[in-house]
């Protein structure tokens, strides 16, 4: 949900995550690489129009094909969140639309799905997620820079998947298994495109964001540019963003698939986003990433 950029800035280490996110958010798949597997799978399409989001009251459980399409002018924010036991839509899209002080609140209400920020205008979307069943809120905003405040206009749908329908699984070509705090994948991965699944089984939402490291940078390097600016070293970073590479932050037991490319090279996975059971405890947090959640991979030809 448009949440996901929303970090609460408890103190300046947060600048790190809230960096990060905003860099990584915009990740989503292209075209599936398994066509008959993908036949197999239920689907549905999120729309976004000026003043609606449509999407079916009820769609399929399970694993499912989830298409994004912004039929605006102007690109979108738009996420999908799993209403925790207890909550409500009206409460999960409130706190949505509350800024940066309604982030944490929003994490006890609603359990993230993959997002896509920004959709550009006339642009689809697409990704695998296990629904299982449940019910859902869709949040779209305006995409803008930086931290976007409390007021910001968004539009809002709700559904529900009562039965699970979907039940074959992608062929993934990578997967990921996210824990506090590590990943657990190859050390190797083909270069081009590639279907990838990641599996939150950690006890808190995981992401990971992905960087090009140019010769004999490594982890440190990525730290240091990317924590507080104040103490950022001069010059530019040694390394770029993968662009369209990475998840976005998604909550505890979700699944996701989806399809990036990578060319030959070293890459740095990491999980920036904070220890939110420390902020729980009161406590200043660290970065998933600073708690080790982070690996060096090897693309090849």
């Amino acid at each position: 949900m448009r949440g996901l950029r929303d970090l609460q800035r408890v103190s300046r280490r947060w600048w790190l995550a809230g960096l990060l996110l905003l860099a990584v958010l915009g990740l989503a798949g292209c075209q599936p690489v398994q066509p008959s597997a993908a036949a197999a799978i239920p689907e549905f399409t999120i729309e976004v129009t000026d003043d609606a989001v449509n999407v079916p009251e009820v769609v399929p459980g399970g694993i499912v094909r989830v298409t994004i399409k912004n039929n605006i002018s102007i690109p979108m924010d738009i996420g999908l969140a799993r209403l925790l036991e207890g909550s409500t839509p009206e409460e999960v899209i409130a706190l949505a639309q509350g800024g940066e002080e309604a982030f944490i609140p929003l994490l006890t209400k609603a359990s993230f799905l993959p997002s896509v920020n920004p959709v550009d205008s006339g642009a689809e979307r697409w990704f695998y997620v296990d629904l299982r069943t449940g019910v859902f809120v869709v949040d779209a905003a305006e995409h803008v820079e930086g931290m976007p405040g409390a007021g910001a206009v968004h539009l809002n749908a709700v559904f529900t998947a009562d039965e699970i329908v979907g039940t074959t699984e992608p062929v993934a070509d990578v997967a990921v298994d996210m824990v506090d705090f590590a990943y657990t994948m190859p050390d190797e991965i083909p270069a081009g495109p590639q279907l990838w699944e990641f599996t939150n089984n950690g006890e808190q939402w995981h992401m990971m964001f992905v960087v090009d490291l140019q010769e004999g940078a490594g982890a440190e390097d990525v730290m240091a540019f990317l924590g507080d600016p104040a103490m950022a070293p001069a010059g530019p970073p040694p390394f770029e963003f993968a662009p369209d590479a990475g998840i976005p932050p998604i909550g505890v037991g979700e699944r996701a698939w989806l399809e990036f490319s990578l060319a030959p090279g070293e890459y740095l996975v990491g999980c920036p986003i904070p220890d939110v059971a420390a902020i729980f405890a009161g406590e200043m947090p660290l970065s998933h990433m600073e708690h080790g959640m982070m690996k060096m991979v090897t693309v090849v030809e």
